[in-house]
C-alpha cells in the first residue's frame, strides 16, 4: 500500500492508514456514551462510507491540535485514544524513514503528496493494500446484503461508519479484518467502485465472452463493452509493469508515466459507483437529498448557514464559527464549530460553498438525519432543552422562518 501511495503521490494519508492497521482502534466507544462516540466518528466520515478516510481526518485534526498543545483536549472531545494517536504518529515516522532509505521516496516528500487531497485516489490505494479482503454490497429495501467469497453472508461491526448506514452507495467494500462470533463480522471497511476494484484489485482475466472479465478465479465477474474491457486490461497491465519497475529501480522517473497515472486517476474519480458492470446488479434507490440541496417553500435557495445560526441563537448559544482551509487542488474545506462540536464539510469550489456544506453537515446531525446511530436522535431538541432556562430571560430572536 505504501508503494502505491508513493507512486500515486498520496503517501501522507496512506501512511496514516497503514499505521492505523497496525495499532488498536483509536475510536473509543464508552458504553454509556455510545451515541455521542458514534456521532463523533461520523463527523470524520463525512458520509464517505469509509472508516479509513475517517481515521485520516481524525489523525490530521489531532496533528493540528498537537501543534497547538491541545492534543489531549482534541482526543477527549472526539472520543479518541491519545495513546493510539501517538503510536500512529510514531509508525508514520518509521515508514517515512524506511521509504527514504530504500529510495522509493526522496528527501523532499512534497512530491509524494501532490494528490493527497484526492479521496477517490486514496480509496483506490486502500483497495490495493487490502485486497483480497473484498465484500459485495447489495442494497435491499430495508437491509444491506453483504457477501465474501470465503464466508458467504457477513455483517459489519456496529462501530464502523458503514455498520450503521441504511444504504451503501458502493458495490464493494474492502476490509482488513474479520471476526467470527455468532456470525462473521467485518471491522473497518471502505466503499470502492468497479473501476477501483478492476484496476487496484487482484489479477483480472478475460472470460468466455467478449467484454467479460473475471477476478478471484471467476468468483467476481464483470460484463461490459469489449472495447472497454480491453481498456481496463491494458491499463491494469501497464500499472502492474510500472509498480514492478519502481520496485526494481526506486529512482525510476515517474514523469515518464504521467499519462498513465492521469488516466487511472480520471477513471477512479469519474466512476459513479453504481456497479454497472456486475450482471443483475440493481440500482440503489436514490436517498433523499441532503439539506443543502433542498429549496425553501418560497422558492428561494436554501441557506444552511442561516438556518444553523438561527437554530443556535434560538437555543441560547452563540453564533457558529468557521475554519476554512484551501486544499492543494485549490478547493476549500470548511469546519463549523459550535458548543464544543466540530463538523467537517466536503471540498467545494469556493469558501462560501464550503462553509455552507459544513453547516449542512451540522444540521443533518442536529436533526438526527445522519447514520451515526442505530437510534435516531433529535440533537436539536436536546440542544434547545439544555438552554431553556437561558431563553426565559432573552428577547425572542426572529431570524429566517422555520419550515
Amino acid at each position: 500500500m505504501l508503494i502505491f501511495g508513493a507512486v500515486f503521490s498520496c503517501l501522507d494519508p496512506i501512511m496514516t492508514v497503514v499505521a492505523g492497521l497496525s495499532v488498536r482502534d483509536p475510536f473509543l466507544t464508552p458504553f454509556d456514551k455510545k451515541d455521542l462516540a458514534e456521532s463523533a466518528k461520523a463527523q470524520f466520515s463525512a458520509r464517505d462510507y469509509s472508516d479509513h478516510l475517517a481515521l485520516i481526518r481524525a489523525y490530521d485534526g489531532w496533528k493540528d491540535a498537537e501543534g497547538k498543545q491541545s492534543g489531549y483536549e482534541y482526543c477527549w472531545k472526539n472520543f479518541l485514544s491519545a495513546q493510539t494517536m501517538k503510536a500512529i504518529d510514531s509508525l508514520r515516522k518509521q515508514f517515512s524513514h524506511l521509504l527514504k532509505e530504500t529510495g522509493l521516496v526522496n528527501q523532499k516528500t512534497e512530491n509524494c503528496n501532490a494528490w493527497s487531497h484526492d479521496d477517490h485516489l486514496i480509496r483506490a490505494v486502500i483497495c490495493a493494500g487490502l485486497f483480497p479482503g473484498i465484500c459485495s454490497v447489495v442494497n435491499k429495501e430495508k437491509s444491506i446484503a453483504l457477501k465474501t467469497m470465503d464466508d458467504g453472508q457477513v455483517l459489519l461491526y456496529s462501530n464502523s461508519v458503514n455498520g450503521v448506514a441504511s444504504k451503501i452507495p458502493y458495490p464493494w467494500l474492502v476490509f482488513n479484518e474479520k471476526v467470527k462470533v455468532n456470525a462473521v463480522f467485518l471491522r473497518d471497511s471502505t466503499g470502492v467502485s468497479d473501476s477501483v476494484l478492476l484496476l487496484f484489485g487482484g489479477k483480472i482475466s478475460s472470460g468466455g465472452l467478449d467484454g467479460h472479465l473475471k477476478m478471484l478465479g471467476g468468483y467476481l465477474e464483470f460484463f461490459m463493452k469489449p472495447a472497454l474491457a480491453d481498456m481496463y486490461l491494458s491499463l491494469k497491465n501497464e500499472l502492474e509493469e510500472l509498480i514492478q519497475k519502481k520496485l526494481l529501480d526506486p529512482n525510476q522517473e515517474m514523469k515518464l508515466y504521467d499519462e498513465l497515472l492521469m488516466a487511472v486517476r480520471l477513471l477512479v474519480s469519474e466512476d459513479q459507483c453504481e456497479g454497472r458492470f456486475v450482471f443483475g446488479r440493481q440500482q440503489p434507490v436514490p436517498a433523499k437529498k441532503a439539506a443543502k440541496e433542498i429549496q425553501s417553500g418560497k422558492g428561494g435557495v436554501y441557506n444552511s448557514k442561516n438556518e444553523l445560526q438561527t437554530l443556535l441563537v434560538r437555543a441560547g448559544h452563540g453564533a457558529p464559527t468557521y475554519n476554512t482551509k484551501q486544499l492543494k487542488n485549490k478547493q476549500f474545506r470548511a469546519t463549523v464549530i459550535f458548543n464544543g462540536l466540530d463538523f467537517v464539510g466536503q471540498p467545494c469550489s469556493s469558501k462560501k460553498l464550503a462553509e455552507k456544506d459544513a453547516a449542512a453537515e451540522a444540521l443533518l446531525w442536529l436533526k438526527g438525519e445522519t447514520q451515526s446511530s442505530s437510534k435516531p436522535i433529535d440533537h436539536a431538541l436536546l440542544l434547545l432543552k439544555k438552554s431553556k432556562s437561558k431563553k426565559r430571560d432573552r428577547t425572542p430572536v426572529y431570524g429566517s422562518k422555520w419550515n
